[in-house]
């Protein structure tokens, strides 16, 4: 039971191989609430170049698209679901719409103020230097850009057994404190599912 448990939590952090395609097959269904989180408070503008951080297997990348911003970008840390999306989506990154690569938060390979808007969900448990992560998502957004993130509540993945393994779990309060740390302004705290989700909405006031 504890490796299987291992096994699962490996798969939530870094997608692979058929178990990586069931975890996110599952996780499409859960987390339904919280990219629609996303989608509802993202506002996107048609001239928005916009960074999905761990898109996965590119859910809410496709949900993103259909609002028609300028381009997305993607990083992405599992080599699979790279493989995988790059697959599906090609129509897109050949029209330039869509640009995936493997890359990890704590080193994003972007220039300096390059994005409108930078979204993730469920990943700030598995970065292993969130200090690094949240300075380069600071130094990445543009002047009054905005960081969404969204996540399960500490008190929830206590309650889960393959949490036990991989994952960082972090209370609401401190992932406020952390994203204002890094200079970046919350502006909106949603409660997607009472006591069970969380979007934070913050602003990079820097206008360098």
């Amino acid at each position: 039971m504890k490796s299987f448990a291992k096994y699962i939590a490996k798969q939530f952090g870094n997608p692979s191989g058929f178990g990586g395609t069931i975890i996110h097959f599952i996780m499409n269904k859960q987390n339904l609430r919280q990219y629609n989180a996303v989608q509802d408070n993202i506002r996107i503008q048609s001239t928005d170049i916009i960074l999905d951080v761990g898109f996965g297997n590119g859910y809410l990348i496709k949900k993103l698209l259909e609002q028609n911003p300028q381009k997305i970008y993607g990083i992405e840390i599992s080599q699979d679901m790279l493989k995988k999306v790059s697959r599906k989506l090609k129509h897109l990154i050949s029209e330039d719409k869509l640009n995936l690569c493997l890359a990890d938060v704590k080193r994003v390979p972007y220039n300096d103020a390059f994005f409108d808007k930078i979204c993730t969900v469920n990943t700030l448990y598995f970065w292993d230097d969130i200090e690094s992560s949240f300075a380069e998502i600071k130094r990445t957004l543009k002047p009054n850009g905005i960081f969404i993130n969204v996540f399960y509540s500490k008190e929830i993945l206590d309650k889960m057994h393959h949490t036990q393994y991989e994952y960082s779990k972090y209370s609401l309060d401190e992932i406020t404190g952390m994203t204002e740390k890094s200079g970046l302004k919350v502006i909106q705290i949603v409660e997607i599912q009472k006591g069970v989700s969380y979007c934070i909405i913050a602003k990079n006031n820097d206008l360098k």
